[in-house]
């Protein structure tokens, strides 16, 4: 006896686009004689061929915390249901729809006219790669404006690559001047100049007017990290002249990690398409932009992407344009201010210590002497279930990170934060 599965018919029994029945319950309709046309040999195969046994993988019990960190953040209610929605494949029509509405909203979140946007299948980093693996040959010289791990994390992936690197420092709980680039542009020459946006390590965000206009003036190209600062504060990529920008889902955006936004200029567009080195395979951009249709109805095959995440993905953009960019970043900055405010009531200390050097979305708190980080972040979780992290790279010991962004970034969510850290601090370090 044979069975297939052949156009739309399963077993004898037929299903079209409209029937209710999901695609699991067509593969009951199978016949078990598929495996069971020589029931011994099969049984000795299996047997004596396996070497692990299958686990028992049995569900837990867990109370998601309000998600206050640095990222993830919690989902809009449109992308919890994006999730589970039918899967798109690049034999439909839909997923180059999806793909449209997506680009679509990424110039608009990223405020540029370009066509060369699109998502990278991986978290943050893939994004990071793509932008200076596409920007910068092996050899050549990028410039890293470093105050936080993500800078760190920059370096290294050039290194890599075989980019040369040179970096220029500021301490980590301020930014830069443009009179502190100018002159290592100037020595330099460099390719590109890469800075991070907002910087979730140290709670800083980096003014961007006229940096775009400096490197273009010494040679360079603007590389930047918006990871954790688009859609909560204004980032505007034509008008500042970024030429590579990357970002994530995880944090404002209040999707899922594991799909990273990416942009470039057309003066990046051009060093593109003129350049003599090779990227990595799964991060060219030429390549990418064939099979987004950047440039009209290319449809080429270059990877199997993640239906969930586009879907995901066009769920977030979906919300923001709903909401609007304005309305968004005015709701980001009430939030946090009213949460500093509220920290001030409570004699907390803030990391970074120019108000405009503040990031919207991640604030670093500074805690007493002798307080235990990690008894404070622990305590939180267990009496208060939210979760807050502590410093990482250059703040690991300096700083607590607490976040309050995407659809968590609310007045209330403010007060029940500032509230729950409160208690914390009197609970564990008791005044004297």
């Amino acid at each position: 006896m044979t069975s297939s599965i052949c156009g739309s018919q399963v077993m004898g029994r037929s299903f079209n686009d409209k029937d209710t029945q999901s695609w699991w319950n067509i593969v009951q309709y199978i016949d078990i004689s598929l495996i069971n046309i020589n029931i011994p040999l099969f049984q000795a195969m299996s047997y004596e061929n396996l070497r692990v046994s299958s686990p028992k993988i049995v569900d837990r019990q867990f109370v998601k915390p309000l998600l206050c960190g640095p990222g993830p953040c919690d989902y809009w209610p449109a992308v919890v249901e994006a999730l589970s929605r039918q899967i798109i494949t690049p034999n439909c029509d839909e997923f180059y729809n999806v793909l449209d509405d997506i680009r679509a909203g990424l110039q608009y979140v990223f405020q540029t006219q370009s066509k060369l946007v699109l998502a990278m299948s991986g978290a943050g980093h893939a994004g990071m790669e793509s932008v200076i693996s596409n920007l910068v040959a092996p050899g050549e010289t990028l410039l890293i404006a470093a105050r936080g791990v993500w800078d760190q994390r920059a370096e290294i992936i050039a290194k890599r690559l075989g980019i040369k690197t040179e970096v220029t420092k500021t301490p980590m709980n301020s930014t830069f001047t443009l009179d502190q680039l100018e002159p290592e542009l100037k020595r330099l020459r460099p390719a590109a100049l890469f800075i991070t946006h907002g910087d979730s390590s140290t709670g800083t965000v980096q003014k961007m007017q006229g940096l775009g206009e400096l490197c273009h003036k010494h040679g360079a190209l603007l590389l930047v990290d918006t990871v954790v600062s688009l859609i909560g504060v204004p980032f505007l990529m034509d008008e500042w002249g970024v030429d590579g920008v990357f970002s994530s889902t995880q944090k404002a955006f209040s999707g899922p990690a594991g799909i990273a936004p990416v942009a470039f200029s057309s003066r990046a567009e051009k060093k593109i398409n003129n350049r003599t080195h090779e990227p990595p395979f799964y991060f060219d951009v030429k390549l990418l932009a064939n099979q987004w249709n950047c440039y009209g109805d290319t449809r080429q095959y270059h990877h199997t992407m993640s239906p969930p995440m586009l879907w995901a993905l066009r769920a977030c953009l979906q919300s923001i344009c709903n909401e609007t960019l304005p309305v968004s970043w005015a709701r980001h900055a009430a939030s946090t201010a009213h949460f500093h405010k509220r920290l001030q009531e409570h004699n907390f200390e803030f990391f970074v210590p120019k108000p405009e050097d503040r990031l919207s979305t991640v604030t670093t708190v500074k805690l007493p002497p002798g307080v235990d980080h990690l008894e404070f972040t622990g305590y939180l979780r267990e009496k208060h279930n939210i979760l807050v992290l502590e410093g990482r790279g250059p703040t690991v010991g300096k700083a607590l990170r607490v976040g309050i962004m995407g659809v968590n970034a609310r007045t209330a969510v403010a007060d029940i934060l500032a509230d729950a850290m409160a208690d914390t601090l009197r609970a564990i370090h008791p005044k004297k």
